[in-house]
């Protein structure tokens, strides 16, 4: 404990980001989130959800990428120095790198320490989700927009 793990600080956070934008985009989905809450859910049944919703980025790589910072996140909570733990990063970086390509700057992130790649790869996921939450929000204004239509003697559910 005298020691700071960076690696697993950014890990543990950017986790619990992505599996709050995981929430956002399945509670555009759902109308008395108190049930979802009450089924608590995992990060891994979340994302399974979640992309089973997407319309059209269900086979996105970034999929692949929340997966493996997830198995990451789970051998890190279950075991500080496991020898897995180096397997489990190479993953991500391998998976990160593959959706990234292309992008600004990405070829200065490869040079970078594996916290700092850990970093972007949480970063990435979380920017994938938020589009994908954009989207969902979209969809909801659209069953808002027909249940109007269909019940215009009721008061508007809310959004």
């Amino acid at each position: 404990m005298e020691t700071v793990d960076e690696m697993a600080h950014v890990l543990l956070k950017g986790h619990l980001l992505i599996e709050e934008g995981l929430s956002a985009v399945l509670d555009q989905y759902v109308f008395h989130r108190e049930h979802l809450e009450e089924a608590r859910l995992t990060f891994a049944q979340k994302a399974h959800i979640a992309r089973a919703l997407c319309l059209r980025k269900n086979t996105l790589g970034e999929w692949e990428l929340v997966f493996a910072i997830n198995a990451l996140r789970n051998n890190l909570a279950h075991k500080l120095n496991s020898p897995e733990r180096s397997k489990r990063l190479a993953k991500v970086k391998d998976v990160y790198f593959r959706e990234a390509a292309g992008f600004e700057r990405v070829e200065e992130v490869k040079k970078e320490s594996d916290t700092v790649v850990l970093f972007n790869a949480c970063a990435h996921s979380a920017g994938f989700l938020s589009t994908f939450l954009a989207d969902s929000r979209g969809f909801r204004q659209m069953v808002h927009a027909m249940d109007r239509q269909l019940n215009p003697n009721l008061p508007p559910f809310e959004l």
